[in-house]
C-alpha cells in the first residue's frame, strides 16, 4: 500500500465518521424509499385495477375508443418521469451541495 492510497483510506475513513456524512446517507436513502414507495403503490394498484375491476379499466373515455386503462398507463409513465425529475432535482441541488460542504471541510 502506498502513501498516497493510506491518506485516501484515512480521509475516506474520517468522512464515514462524520454525523453530516451520515446524516447525509440516511436522509437520501429515506428519500430514495419514500420514492420507491410511491412507485410500487401506484404500479401496483394499476395491476390491481386491471386484474380486480376489468370493466371500469375497459371503460371508453367519452365517445371514443381509447379506455382509461390507457389514459391510466400513460399518466403512470409521465408519473414515473416526474418521480426521477424529483429525484435527480433534489439529488443534484440539495444532496450535492451537502456532500460538497462536507468535502470541504475535511481536508485531503
Amino acid at each position: 500500500m502506498s502513501g498516497e492510497d493510506g491518506t485516501e483510506r484515512r480521509r475516506e475513513a474520517r468522512i464515514a465518521a462524520d454525523p453530516r456524512y451520515q446524516s447525509l446517507v440516511r436522509d437520501r436513502q429515506r428519500f430514495c424509499w419514500l420514492l420507491t414507495a410511491i412507485t410500487v403503490i401506484v404500479y401496483s394498484g394499476f395491476i390491481a385495477l386491471i386484474a380486480f375491476d376489468k370493466p371500469l379499466m375497459a371503460q371508453p373515455i367519452g365517445a371514443g375508443t381509447t379506455s382509461i386503462a390507457v389514459v391510466l398507463g400513460a399518466a403512470i409513465l409521465a408519473g414515473t418521469v416526474a418521480i426521477c425529475a424529483v429525484y435527480v432535482r433534489r439529488a443534484n441541488g440539495e444532496f450535492d451541495t451537502r456532500l460538497a460542504e462536507l468535502l470541504a471541510d475535511i481536508p485531503a
